[in-house]
């Protein structure tokens, strides 16, 4: 079992002319076919990348009751479980929503999980250990809905 907290993703676009983008793109999280949610990649405001540039994107998952947990005074982050693990079981989708091609040379996604544990030699106190597990997805991709420039969608399988 593994209880992920937070995924992030480095994206590096290429340097074609035309491989910056004013094109939005959607995320979407998913734990086997099950989605978990369905988000702007670049939040509010935030300018697109343009050629050759790197960025990095992340998602904190949240109780969506807006409650937080906390055991023994140790604040334990909202998790999503993966019941059979990270590999195999994540996939994440990136959705263009428009016609303006982006070209991502790589992503360096980084998965984060954790787990409450015991402090050793005490009753009852406890710490979130946090683990980072990397994954590289260096597939030179163009993301367009306009299918003679590129794919309309790209999926990254953990």
């Amino acid at each position: 079992m593994e209880k992920l907290t937070k995924v992030s993703w480095r994206i590096t676009t290429g340097n074609q002319w035309w491989s910056g983008t004013d094109t939005a793109v959607i995320l979407e999280i998913y734990r086997d076919s099950t989605r978990l949610l369905r988000a702007n990649l670049e939040p509010g405001r935030t300018s697109r990348l343009n050629r050759g540039e790197n960025a990095t994107y992340f998602w904190v998952f949240t109780n969506p009751d807006g409650l937080g947990t906390s055991v023994s005074g140790t604040v334990v982050p909202y998790y999503i479980e993966f019941p059979n693990g990270i590999r195999g079981h994540l996939k994440v989708k990136l959705i263009a929503t428009g016609d303006d091609a982006w070209e991502k040379v790589s992503i360096n996604s980084t998965v984060f999980t954790g787990d409450l544990k015991g402090v050793p030699g005490t009753i009852d106190s406890t710490y979130w250990d946090e683990q980072q597990q990397d994954f590289l997805f260096n597939q030179d991709v163009v993301l367009s809905t306009d299918t003679s420039e590129g794919n309309p969608t790209w999926t990254l399988l953990y």
